[in-house]
C-alpha cells in the first residue's frame, strides 16, 4: 500500500465523498472507487478503529 492509497483509505473511513478525495488526492474518480474496491476490509476496519476512538458516530 502506498502513502497515497492510506491517505484516501483514511479519508474513506471518514466518509468523506469520493469527489473530495479525488481533488485533494490529484486523481480521478474512477481510481478512488478502484481503492475503495481494493482496499474495502482496510476501510471497514479503519471505519471500526475511528468509531472505537469516538471520532465517528
Amino acid at each position: 500500500m502506498t502513502q497515497q492509497e492510506f491517505e484516501i483509505i483514511k479519508a474513506l473511513a471518514y466518509e468523506e465523498t469520493p469527489e473530495q478525495i479525488a481533488t485533494a488526492e490529484g486523481i480521478s474518480m474512477p481510481d478512488v472507487e478502484a481503492i475503495r474496491e481494493k482496499f474495502a476490509d482496510e476501510i471497514i476496519a479503519a471505519k471500526a478503529d475511528l468509531k472505537k476512538a469516538g471520532y465517528l458516530k
